[in-house]
């Protein structure tokens, strides 16, 4: 999981007076990076020590020096640690470097410049700038992948294994963020993310400068999966439902206060041009407009208009109606919370309802008469201040698990 860095963790809405600086309906400082893209192919190794019994160690114990590539960078809130440097991160590669004391000591300001400064002189040569620390940890930017790969040789060498009183024990790759709550994570095959970016971004583009709830994730294999899908329905056609109105199961809707109606005309004109427009049964005109990716690579993206102010709502739409309350109640659990509501309309149509933040929601609904498909590449992350749920652990601070429905999801911790 990765996001845009921006100082509201829900983004940048473009709910304020149209005005002359914004391109094609975004802020213009944020070009391209309205919609965040990450590509496994760049992560870099991760160094640390591996702890090895040993009868014939001090304390039964040994270390081996390792590298391996991590599924995930390290995840570091915008605001982590105390600044060393008044440098901006921008182009480059963060680094974690965590150190343990040899002795009772303890990382001050003051001993955390001396000891980042001594450990670029025993690396030697390696282009990089200490920025922040914590009691445990430094933070260095990186020119590029080759200067943290230098570091890490370093280490591989046995050249930070005493640096003023500590050990460096680990060196692993890292990114500031500020995530919502929630988010949408597409995954692509190696060669296809800026495409699909620039496809999303166009049709965002005029309802947020900075859209973190969306992101792209392109992955080291050509064959991930990425375009397949498998309709799955269960009984006979609803008489309103059109047999071609297949659906992802999550899908984002994007409200749009009053005065941002021609910015909802422009989503929904681009979206029609190139999406297919659904029809749900028993759809009003005030409802929002659905429109699904002809390649079946993206979530729905709905279109409100007429909401008391710009927003996000999340949804996960539930195939089998025994499942609706299970469904309910895993996700319950995710988010730490009951449903604000429960509603159960005309048809059969159940909706719970979580309260994210002010300006952002997430749905479960059962809809009946909706043709849902597979979608092995779209992946729902939430933020957690810890693990309380059964899964597979991906790296330090991420998890894997599945809904009772078999839905990707992935809960995510940020160090502060």
């Amino acid at each position: 999981m990765a996001s845009l860095v921006t100082e509201d963790c829900e983004g940048i809405f473009n709910d304020r007076e149209e005005g002359s600086d914004e391109v094609d309906g975004a802020p213009a400082s944020y070009g391209t990076r309205g919609i965040f893209l990450g590509k496994d192919a760049d992560i870099p190794p991760k160094y640390f020590l591996h702890k090895i019994f040993s009868p014939f160690s001090e304390g039964m114990q040994s270390f081996q020096r390792r590298s391996e590539k991590p599924p995930k960078l390290k995840l570091l809130h915008k605001d982590w640690g105390h600044t060393m440097s008044a440098t901006v991160t921008g182009e480059g590669r963060l680094g974690l470097v965590c150190l343990e004391p040899l002795g009772p000591l303890t990382l001050n300001e003051d001993h955390a410049k001396k000891v980042s400064e001594t450990i670029m002189s025993q690396a030697k040569d390696v282009q990089c700038e200490p920025i922040r620390w914590n009691p445990t940890n430094l933070l260095y930017l990186f020119k590029d992948n080759e200067a943290y790969l230098d570091l890490g040789k370093a280490f591989s060498n046995g050249q930070l294994d005493e640096v003023m009183g500590f050990k460096v024990v680990k060196i692993e790759p890292a990114m500031f963020v500020n995530p919502p709550k929630c988010l949408v994570e597409v995954e692509t095959a190696a060669g296809q993310g800026e495409d699909l970016q620039g496809a999303l971004l166009h049709v965002i583009a005029p309802f947020s400068g900075a859209f973190p709830f969306l992101t792209v994730r392109e992955a080291n294999s050509t064959d991930n999966g990425a375009a397949t899908s498998n309709n799955r329905e269960d009984g006979p056609p609803a008489k309103n439902r059109r047999t071609e109105d297949v659906v992802p199961p999550i899908s984002l809707t994007l409200s749009f206060p009053g005065n941002m109606q021609s910015r909802a005309t422009q989503v929904n004109e681009r979206l029609a041009s190139s999406w297919r427009r659904v029809n749900f049964p028993d759809q009003t005109e005030t409802d929002p407009a659905f429109y699904v990716d002809e390649r079946g690579r993206l979530p729905a993206i709905g279109v409100a208009t007429g909401a008391p102010a710009a927003g996000v709502k999340l949804s996960v739409f539930v195939q089998d109606e025994a499942k609706f309350a299970e469904m309910a109640g895993f996700y319950a659990k995710v988010l730490g919370t009951d449903a604000m509501e429960r509603v159960t309309k005309e048809g059969q149509s159940k909706v719970s309802m979580f309260p994210l933040s002010p300006r952002a929601e997430f749905y479960v609904i059962r809809q009946p008469a909706l043709n849902l498909r597979t979608a092995s590449n779209l992946t729902l992350y939430f933020q957690v201040s810890g693990f309380t749920l059964p899964g597979r652990r991906v790296g330090d601070d991420h998890m894997e698990l599945t809904d009772p429905e078999g839905n990707k999801v992935v809960l995510f911790t940020v160090g502060k």
